[in-house]
């Protein structure tokens, strides 16, 4: 079984997901811990214990919940490449960006404003069908290519435009971001969420992924299988 642990951090207690890949890297999916949140050294600490490089920090989508804890990482890992779906790779160049000022008038937590205006702009744009082996463009490392190239990239619009799902095959691993939950999936009522969309790709997974596929969703109960 591939080699993923989780990490609840940030301000709505997201699963942050570090994905082991090769012998001695990995990749950090949806960092959420930051200052504000009272755990910014939490996913720090456990890379620095484990003795394990930061390559890729891949975002699910670019929800200010989801991206506090880039920062951190990015500064102590400054190689790390920051990866988003192609439709949110121009609100992770302007942060705040326009749907987390959005969103976070919602909630009412415009202090966090600030916060995310210290993050990193994203550097990679991720397409549909495509893999993480972007993460290590250059590499030599046979083994870490081929971890890579075994997560697709897919598309999964609803919770925001941008949303997406990693799945790896042959592990029959699911990461879902905020897409499918536990017996539930992702709100759509906030700016760039649509109902019609998240019900089409809900749909697709069903009809893509394999029964006894282990899910990973963005917040709550995780492991779960479909």
């Amino acid at each position: 079984m591939k080699d993923i642990h989780v990490i609840r951090t940030g301000f709505l207690s997201v699963n942050t997901l570090i994905v082991k890949c090769g012998s001695r890297h990995c990749f950090v999916v949806d960092p959420a811990a930051c200052k504000m949140s009272g755990d910014e050294n939490k996913i720090l600490d456990y890379l620095l214990e484990k003795k394990l490089e930061c390559i890729g920090i891949v975002l699910t989508h670019s929800h200010f919940d989801h991206i506090t804890g880039i920062y951190k990482i990015k500064k102590a890992f400054p190689k790390a490449k920051i990866a988003v779906h192609e439709k949110e790779f121009s609100e992770m160049q302007n942060l705040p960006g326009p749907m987390n000022i959005s969103v976070l008038s919602n909630f009412g937590m415009g202090e966090v404003l600030d916060q995310l205006a210290i993050q990193p702009s994203a550097e990679i744009a991720l397409g549909n069908g495509s893999n993480l082996s972007c993460l290590a463009k250059g590499t030599e490392e046979s083994d870490l290519l081929k971890d890579l190239e075994n997560w697709k990239i897919l598309s999964t619009p609803g919770h925001t435009p941008g949303s997406i799902c990693l799945y790896n095959a042959q592990e029959k691993i699911l990461i879902s971001g905020d897409t499918l939950f536990d017996g539930g999936y992702g709100r759509t009522d906030m700016m760039g969420g649509s109902e019609s969309d998240l019900i089409h790709s809900l749909s697709y997974l069903r009809e893509t992924i394999p029964e006894g596929t282990k899910v990973y969703p963005g917040h709550d109960n995780f492991g779960f299988n479909i």
